[in-house]
């Protein structure tokens, strides 16, 4: 049964999750204002950078800190010495980070950008490598929370971060406008703070210490996941960096990441679901010594196949309504045509997470380099050739082809550690008839009726979630209407 609780912790952490996209799409029509649309684009480079820098200098320690809580939680001793260990490492590997890329960031520019002269690594990029190595701390911390189960301090930390880079972002963008002094230093003042936070948080809870037992099996868990990290990275924005290779213009950039954008809170949504599910599965899996699908745990991935089916035309007929009502250059509305297949490779999601959860619960990182090599290998030559013959649709769609990819690939690994036993309709089927309809539509789809499939595509995903849950539906809504109406007042009616 699952509880109110983990209702409350969904909504949460959800939120919270969702509250870095929140971020972007308020400040996206100040950006769009008050920056050039090549502006906006170079913005999307740094950003993407330092996702980069930040999975190098984390090292795959916020991964690492949230699985093996559950093995020293219930010894607080050896927890704080533990997580000590982990702070500390964090601190002496954001350090040499910093010092490599400030010895090479500039060499390192040149080569990758050499065929636009928008970017430049001093003084843009080495922001962006501090704001990266706080962000490192901060996400850690985080990931020890949810696995703590303390949504109230996550709640807490992550709206502080959210405040502040609002705040900063948009004062230093009216002091400095169409400079990217506001997106680059107004990611730096947050990152500073919440990063400072969690390190006081961590010290004042746990101490700082440095064990090397605890570091035994550091690295043969966290290299395959940096190398796993940097293939996700590749699968995620290489594809900006193909744009501008290609197309030279950054402009170019900045409307697909801006379609991207776009979609992005589908995906919000999902990690932030997945983020409650995560914990409570893994819980289930250690108490029962289990290694092999549950009724109980499939139902929550079906809820989320369920969820994301209902989000994908919520967010399609959302967009082309809103978005004009708040950015008035009409370049960005080139996105609304990239919405529908763009969302579309979420509805396979959940495929991901599914096959994803028992590679790291059993800790077997070693397979994740070998799913994303072949995922971002797939990436680079599916984009590059789109890009190359079709421009920006061409990235749209090896943006969407790339997602089932990764979930086929991670099941071929999953499946040797772990017996799946899935109701394959509900996991399987019903997102494929969705897809299926989908990119039947995308060939007839124009600017003035896309409003009118999305609506259309929204009553399917309705109709088909109710037929598929709607058992499921009854009895959750059963003890409500009892409630309402009780048993008794509906016999005497006649």
């Amino acid at each position: 049964m699952v509880s109110k609780q983990f209702f409350k912790s969904s909504i949460i952490y959800s939120l919270v999750g969702a509250l870095p996209y929140t971020t972007g799409v308020i400040l996206i029509p100040f950006f769009t204002y008050y920056l050039t649309p090549e502006q906006f684009g170079v913005n999307a480079l740094y950003l993407t950078f330092m996702y980069f820098v930040q999975l190098l200098s984390t090292f795959g320690l916020d991964t690492y800190i949230g699985i093996n809580y559950y093995d020293h939680k219930n010894d607080k001793q050896r927890l704080k010495e533990f997580i000590g260990t982990i702070l500390m490492s964090l601190i002496v590997i954001g350090t040499l980070v910093f010092f490599l890329l400030l010895i090479g960031g500039n060499a390192i520019f040149h080569q990758v950008f050499r065929n636009t002269n928008a970017m430049s690594f001093f003084p843009f990029g080495l922001i962006t490598v501090c704001t990266a190595l706080f962000n490192s701390v901060f996400k850690s911390y985080c990931s020890l929370l949810i696995n703590q189960q303390r949504p109230k301090r996550f709640f807490w930390l992550n709206l502080s971060n959210f405040i502040l880079t609002l705040g900063a972002s948009l004062a230093i963008l009216y002091l400095f406008p169409f400079t990217l002094y506001g997106p680059v230093v107004g990611r730096l003042a947050p990152a500073l703070l919440v990063g400072m936070m969690s390190v006081f948080l961590i010290i004042s809870e746990f101490g700082l210490s440095f064990k090397k037992e605890f570091l035994k099996g550091v690295w043969s868990f966290c290299a395959p996941m940096v190398v796993y990290g940097i293939m996700v990275w590749i699968v995620s924005y290489i594809d900006r960096y193909i744009i501008v290779h290609f197309m030279a213009d950054p402009t170019f950039v900045g409307i697909f990441d801006f379609a991207v954008k776009l979609s992005m809170g589908i995906d919000l949504v999902q990690v932030g679901l997945t983020n409650t599910i995560h914990p409570k599965v893994y819980n289930i899996w250690k108490d029962g010594n289990l290694k092999e699908s549950t009724v109980e745990v499939n139902r929550y991935y079906n809820g989320l196949t369920a969820i994301t089916l209902l989000i994908i035309p919520l967010v399609i007929i959302a967009v082309p309504l809103l978005v004009p009502l708040v950015i008035k250059k009409e370049i960005y509305y080139q996105a609304f045509m990239f919405l529908p297949i763009l969302c579309l490779g979420f509805a396979t999601r959940p495929w991901y997470y599914l096959f994803m959860a028992p590679l790291f619960f059993f800790k077997n990182t070693k397979a994740l380099p070998r799913v994303f090599f072949f995922s971002a290998t797939f990436q680079i030559i599916i984009c590059s050739l789109l890009v190359w013959k079709f421009g920006l649709i061409g990235a749209m769609w090896s943006n969407f082809l790339v997602k089932p990819i990764q979930a086929f690939f991670l099941w071929l690994e999953s499946r040797k550690i772990f017996h799946f036993k899935l109701n394959s309709w509900k996991i399987f089927y019903l997102p494929l008839i969705f897809i299926a309809v989908g990119i039947g539509c995308q060939f007839f789809i124009t600017e003035k009726n896309i409003l009118w499939f999305a609506t259309g595509q929204l009553i399917l995903s309705v109709l088909l979630v109710f037929f598929t849950y709607r058992h499921e539906l009854e009895s959750l809504f059963h003890p409500f209407l009892n409630r309402i109406f009780p048993i008794s007042s509906r016999k005497s009616n006649p």
